[in-house]
C-alpha cells in the first residue's frame, strides 16, 4: 500500500493555515459528547492490575483506540493543558509525516503523546485500554514485554476472557465504521482517525485512514491485507 502523498500534503498545509479553527472544532466535539461513558471507562480500567514499565518507549507507537477513549483523552487534555499546548498537540496529530519511524523491519507512526526526551507518557492517567493490557501477566505466565512489572504482589493473572469482556463493554458505547466494503464494522482506530472524524466527517476520516494511516503502519497494512482477502465460496455456503 502506497501513501497518498498529495492528500498528506493538503493536510499539512491546512493544519497550519486553519490551526485555531480546527482546534476549536475538535475541542467542541468532545465537549458536546459530554460525560457519556466516562465513568464506565474508568471503572473498567480499574479492574486491570496496576503496573509500571521501564519506559523504553519501544511500544509507544500509534495504536487503535475506541471513540470513548478518544473523548476521555481530549477531555483530560482540556483540563490539564494550556491553549498553546493543546494547539501543538492537535497540529502534531495532523502532521503525521513528522512522526513516521522504522521499528526494526517495520514502519510505525510514533505515538503523539510520547515525550522521547523525558521518557514520559503525557496522558498516562487516561492512557488507552490497549496500552494498559500490554505486558500484563497472562494465563500461561508470559508477558509481551519484560519491561512491565506488577505493582501488586502476588502478581494478578489476566485471562483472555476477562479482557474480551471488558473491551466488549467499551465497544458497546463506541462508534464503529466499515473501512473497506464487505469487511465488517470495526470500532477501534488510531487517535489520528478520530481527530479527522470529528474535524471533518467519517467519510473523510476513513479516506485518510485507508490512504495514509494504513500504509504508514506495517501492522495495520498486514491486518487489512488479510481482511480484504475474500474466502472462497464453498458448496456448503448454499446449504440450508
Amino acid at each position: 500500500m502506497q501513501i497518498n502523498t498529495d492528500l498528506l500534503q493538503k493536510i499539512k498545509v491546512a493544519s497550519v493555515k486553519n490551526a485555531d479553527s480546527y482546534l476549536e472544532k475538535i475541542l467542541c466535539a468532545s465537549v458536546d459528547h459530554g460525560n457519556f461513558g466516562m465513568d464506565l471507562l474508568d471503572r473498567l480500567r480499574d479492574q486491570l492490575p496496576p503496573t509500571k514499565c521501564g519506559n523504553c518507549g519501544k511500544c509507544c507507537n500509534s495504536i487503535s483506540i475506541y471513540s470513548l477513549e478518544y473523548h476521555r483523552i481530549v477531555r483530560d487534555l482540556m483540563t490539564g493543558s494550556d491553549p498553546s499546548r493543546l494547539r501543538r498537540f492537535f497540529i502534531a496529530a495532523m502532521r503525521m509525516d513528522l512522526r513516521q519511524a522504522e521499528v526494526g523491519a517495520e514502519k510505525r507512526l510514533r505515538c503523539l503523546f510520547r515525550d522521547d526526551q523525558t521518557k514520559v507518557c503525557l496522558i498516562h492517567q487516561v492512557r488507552p485500554f490497549a496500552c494498559r493490557i500490554f505486558g500484563l501477566l497472562k494465563e500461561d505466565m508470559t508477558r509481551e514485554c519484560d519491561q512491565v512489572e506488577d505493582l501488586v504482589y502476588p502478581p494478578r493473572v489476566v485471562s483472555e476472557k476477562m479482557l474480551e469482556e471488558l473491551q466488549a463493554k467499551i465497544l458497546e458505547n463506541s462508534e464503529g465504521y466499515e473501512v473497506f466494503p464487505g469487511t465488517g464494522v470495526i470500532h477501534f482506530f488510531p487517535f489520528e482517525f478520530w481527530v479527522f472524524r470529528y474535524l471533518f466527517s467519517p467519510e473523510r476520516a476513513l479516506q485518510i485512514y485507508r490512504e495514509i494511516l494504513i500504509p504508514m503502519s506495517t501492522p495495520l497494512t498486514k491486518f487489512w491485507q488479510e481482511k480484504r482477502k475474500l474466502e472462497p465460496i464453498k458448496d456448503s455456503d448454499f446449504e440450508i
